[in-house]
């Protein structure tokens, strides 16, 4: 399962980070199966900085390419439903 590292909430909203927000979201739209670690720590960050994934061992940094790493991995199916 995919460990999704970020900020706690703040400010009445899940995560005041725009980058940790874009990543969840984009988690739940494509029904990822993830769960948020508690406590994340930014000092083990990758690149230090969040968000970050841990997934198969692997730990991704940076929201862009972490949803490249997912769509590559898992497939996008965002798309799916659409036609032309």
């Amino acid at each position: 399962m995919i460990k999704l590292y970020q900020f706690e909430p703040a400010f009445g909203l899940p995560n005041a980070s725009p980058f940790c927000m874009k990543l969840e979201t984009y988690l739940r739209m494509a029904g990822l199966p993830f769960e948020i670690a508690p406590n994340a720590n930014i000092m083990k960050a990758p690149k230090g900085k969040m968000p970050y994934i841990e997934d198969n061992g692997r730990a991704i940094a940076d929201s862009s390419l972490i949803i490249e790493y997912l769509r590559k991995t898992y497939g996008d199916r965002l798309d799916a439903k659409l036609t032309s």
